[in-house]
């Protein structure tokens, strides 16, 4: 009998739990019964209803009728198979594939060579997969379009690492145009929960469709390593744009800066997603110099979040109830883009320069103490930051007021934003020039460096020759 299995974890073990540990156990007791990624060949990745390595929450809503059908990789108590959901009388269904040791695939009795076969056998004769739950297979539903090959994906250079890999710039092809792009990527000995994070954050930025939040282009799931495709920002990051022009970044710029990342959390905020790690560090900047948030790795759909676990997160960029009772929401977001702002304003400078982790913590909650932004911050920014980091979370505004407020300001003191759109070449242009000014002059010094160095040796081969003629003498 075929067994349908439910890889939901509790306490206590319901029916199909029990019934998934004796598939597995079974199994295990011969490497040959198990549908191992390695045994997953080219005619089932070929295959347009294949959708590789996906979690139930990213294909159970693409199966919307009851007979609709898909073939995934899962992990099962730690082996990873081949699975059929379908949809069957209203929930999604999910069952093995069983492979024999005569190297055919099954169901329940009946048995074919291949994988593929299999399916299209129980297509064809409307046999249900299983006697039990009556689960026909009537229409195959093929990847989505962000569900990409491996192989259209080409590494160029490695720009990083990433919280469960590394992050490379790449080239993208499809329907035979090829695009850079930006690939993280995730190794293939990391946790399943780690892997499950990973597809969480890949899930959550397909939702999003800004111009200033990095936009996710698709994922690849079929092999490892499993690669998520964003846009590339050529930028690099607002942070290191900001230490890289220290004391040459205009006001207008950073006060660009902050409005645009502001437009880009308001439209999260609408979205009801919090962001957990809004920094400097984690807003790229476009080849015009735009801001995009990007790093989604902590992010979450919830209006409020507890997460005990505060080991590895920035103490900083923290609001007082996060490191007291360990309390995320959209109010927190706000504290940590006030510290954001001050990152900016002080070109790229550390928050709290002057105090430890522990110090930062015991002087916001104890002492109530706020950092000073510095002095040539103008005063409707240096207000609205002291609001960002009030006390009491209902006190700070909300992302839609604080764009609001930086907009006025901004045309206020430099015109409309939109007409800056056709400044953004000449602001890039003059970065490049300042950039080769900057190279041209350091070139000068090396090359007067050479000469000095040059008549140095001169001066003592001239001395050495002397001594010589002396020496005869």
């Amino acid at each position: 009998m075929t067994k349908e299995f439910s890889s939901h974890r509790g306490h206590g073990k319901t029916a199909t739990q029990t019934a998934t540990q004796s598939v597995v156990q079974s199994a295990a007791q011969d490497d040959e019964n198990k549908c191992e990624i390695s045994t997953i060949g080219e005619t089932v990745r070929r295959a347009s209803f294949y959708h590789g390595l996906m979690p139930r929450h990213d294909i159970e809503p693409l199966l919307k009728k009851d007979g609709d059908f898909l073939l995934r990789k899962t992990e099962v108590n730690g082996a990873t198979v081949l699975a059929l959901a379908v949809r069957w009388n209203g929930p999604v269904k999910h069952f093995m594939v069983n492979q024999s040791d005569k190297d055919s695939y099954y169901f329940e009795t009946h048995h074919e060579k291949s994988v593929i076969d299999l399916v299209e056998w129980h297509m064809k004769t409307k046999t249900p997969v299983s006697t039990t739950s009556g689960a026909k297979l009537l229409k195959p539903i093929d990847r989505p379009p962000w569900i990409l090959n491996h192989d259209s994906i080409k590494t160029i250079k490695k720009l990083g690492e990433g919280a469960f890999g590394e992050v490379y710039m790449a080239e993208l092809t499809t329907d035979k145009v090829s695009i850079p792009v930006a690939v993280k990527t995730m190794r293939e000995e990391v946790s399943r929960d780690s892997r499950l994070k990973f597809m969480k954050e890949a899930r959550i930025m397909r939702k999003f469709h800004h111009q200033h939040v990095v936009q996710i282009l698709g994922i690849a799931v079929h092999e490892h390593p499993l690669m998520l495709v964003m846009e590339l920002c050529l930028g690099g990051s607002v942070l290191s744009y900001m230490r890289k022009h220290k004391g040459k970044t205009t006001l207008e710029t950073k006060l660009r800066f902050v409005l645009e990342a502001s437009s880009g959390l308001a439209y999260l905020e609408e979205k009801s997603c919090i962001h957990r790690d809004i920094a400097a560090r984690n807003c790229l900047l476009t080849e015009k110099h735009a801001v995009k948030i990007s790093d989604f790795g902590m992010s979450d759909e919830r209006k409020t979040l507890t997460d005990e676990r505060l080991d590895k997160v920035p103490v900083k960029w923290l609001a007082p109830e996060t490191m007291q009772n360990k309390i995320y929401s959209s109010k927190t977001d706000v504290w940590s883009f006030g510290v954001m702002a001050y990152e900016i304003y002080s070109d790229g400078g550390e928050p709290y320069p002057t105090l430890t982790n522990i110090q930062t913590r015991a002087k916001i909650i104890v002492q109530n103490y706020r950092m000073e932004m510095p002095k040539d911050v103008p005063p409707a920014v240096v207000t609205l930051v002291s609001e960002c980091w009030a006390k009491e979370p209902e006190n700070r505004p909300p992302f839609s007021k604080i764009h609001e407020r930086l907009l006025s300001e901004y045309k206020k003191e430099h015109g409309d934003p939109k007409d800056r759109e056709k400044d953004k070449d000449k602001d890039k242009k003059e970065d490049k020039d300042r950039d080769k000014k900057e190279d041209k002059e350091k070139d000068k010094d090396d090359e007067k460096k050479e000469k000095r160095e040059s008549k140095k040796d001169e001066v003592k081969d001239s001395l050495t020759k002397k001594e010589k003629k002396e020496r005869k003498k």
